[in-house]
């Protein structure tokens, strides 16, 4: 249980009850129809964030057809109980980015790759939860960025996971042809 759901009694929430909250009041996600509030990230998580989000961004205007997120985009994971999560930087062919505002506005199932930075608050095992959550849901990739050893775990369907030090080379796979750059690159 994170700090956020042992001060905030969880309540149970839809999608669209979720788009009703002011998201710079009320930050959150739901999880199998439960409202769970979550805190700001530190500064240090903020720029791994920006720099991997460059990243994909570099790729994207070099590549046709992607679209890239960053700051906790709401993704419609599941319904009924709902799931919505927001991924710390996403990217999905730009056929499927949507347009709308409120729950409208948000992915419908899961981004081609989410990435989530592993700070302060959730355990490793609650984001383990999320990257699963994501494949289960349709992600082609997912990368947990782990600031303190400087390294990324990438998990990939059915059931891969791979570690990649700083000294090493991610490369973006059948998921992203042609996307590469050192782990460290993420830590700039």
């Amino acid at each position: 249980m994170t700090t956020a759901e042992r001060t905030h009694p969880s309540q149970r929430m839809t999608f669209e009850e979720a788009a009703a909250l002011d998201p710079d009041e009320q930050p959150g996600e739901i999880v199998d129809g439960e409202w769970v509030p979550v805190t700001n990230s530190t500064w240090r998580h903020g720029k791994i964030c920006s720099a991997i989000s460059f990243l994909l961004q570099l790729y994207a205007r070099q590549h046709d057809g992607w679209s890239v997120s960053v700051g906790d985009p709401g993704v419609k994971l599941k319904r009924n109980p709902d799931t919505l999560r927001g991924p710390d930087v996403a990217i999905v062919r730009s056929e499927r980015e949507p347009q709308g505002k409120g729950a409208e506005g948000w992915l419908d199932g899961a981004p081609d790759l989410a990435v989530e930075v592993l700070g302060d608050s959730p355990s490793y095992s609650e984001m383990t939860k999320k990257a699963l959550e994501y494949l289960a849901a349709g992600a082609r990739m997912v990368w947990l960025v782990d600031a303190e050893p400087r390294r990324v775990v990438i998990y990939t369907p059915p059931a891969h996971v791979k570690i990649l030090g700083p000294d090493e080379v991610l490369d973006g796979g059948d998921v992203l042809p042609g996307f590469s750059c050192k782990v460290a690159e993420m830590f700039e």
